[in-house]
Parts: C-alpha cells; sequence; structure tokens
C-alpha cells in the first residue's frame, strides 16, 4: 500500500507535464521519497524502502540482483553452489513455475527448527517478485539450508536470497 507521500507524489505527477515532471522527481528524489536507479539502461524511480528498481531488477547502487547470505560467518563456497543447483532442478520441475526466475528468496521464519521457511518463498523475475508456494520438506534442499544455516548463524529476521543461473 502506497504511503500518503507516495500518494501525493503520484497526484502531482498525475496532473503535470513532461517538464514538470522532471522537477518534481528530483526534488522526490533529493527528499528521500523515491530513489532513481543507478543502471544506466533504466530510467525508473522507486519508491524509498525498496531494495530492487522495479523496471530492471538492480539494486540502487545499479548493481544485478545477487546473493544474500545471512549469518555471522560466511557460508563454503560449495554449501552454496549445491543450493544454487539444487533449487534450479526443483524449479524446472515445477508446472506452476513456467520461467525461471532470476533468484529466489526464502524467508525467514521461527516456525520450527528451520530459520527460513520452506513453503512460502519469494520468486524474483528482474524488479517484480512473485510469492512462491511449495513444500521443500524432507528434500535435499531442505538438508543445503540446515547446514547453512549451522554454518552462518543467521541472525533473527535474515532472509536468504540466491540468484539462479540463466
Amino acid at each position: 500500500m502506497p504511503t500518503s507521500e507516495q500518494q501525493m507524489l503520484q497526484g502531482l505527477l498525475d496532473r503535470t507535464d513532461a517538464a514538470g515532471r522532471t522537477v518534481i522527481l528530483k526534488a522526490a528524489c533529493a527528499y528521500g521519497i523515491v530513489w532513481m536507479c543507478r543502471n544506466p539502461a533504466c530510467t525508473e524511480h522507486n519508491p524509498r524502502g525498496e531494495e530492487l528498481c522495479h523496471g530492471c531488477g538492480h539494486n540502487q547502487h545499479g548493481r544485478p540482483l545477487e546473493d544474500r547470505q545471512p549469518g555471522l560467518y560466511s557460508v563454503p563456497n560449495v554449501l552454496w553452489e549445491r543450493l544454487r543447483e539444487d533449487i534450479a532442478l526443483h524449479l524446472q520441475d515445477q508446472k506452476s513455475v513456467p520461467t525461471p526466475p532470476h533468484a529466489v528468496t526464502f524467508p525467514y521464519t521461527t516456525i520450527g527448527p528451520q530459520p527460513w521457511s520452506l513453503n512460502e518463498l519469494i520468486l524474483h523475475y528482474g524488479g517484480t517478485q512473485q510469492p512462491y508456494t511449495t513444500d521443500l520438506d524432507g528434500t535435499e534442499i531442505e538438508e543445503l539450508l540446515t547446514e547453512i544455516a549451522h554454518e552462518a548463524v543467521p541472525g533473527y529476521l535474515e532472509d536468504l536470497r540466491i540468484t539462479l543461473p540463466r
């Protein structure tokens, strides 16, 4: 749901011409209501608080979507790469996922021994996110996430995001 600042900004943009739009967006960026994507190929303005650009999926620094490894300690690359492969294979077999996503986020959960959800995931397609329901209980993915949690010692509310091969 848009904030009152975002609603006001949208109202101003709806009632102005191209020249006024540029001035309003510059002021909104300066005030921190929106941020402009730094990817040279994108000109999208995104609401404050959004991590990824809605236009191209790059982050606020103009870099492509990247892994988010939670925890105090780094995870051995071999575990991370096995997880990447297993997720890609799992999604390939799913009829509900016709196009492979750019990344998958496992949201932090306090339910059960596993720190990340095995049922409610987020699929990333460029700048859009799509909820995805599945059942990964008892799979190799669950075992890998358990190993990663043991190695990384994730903190409260630290999601895990892994990019997938294209």
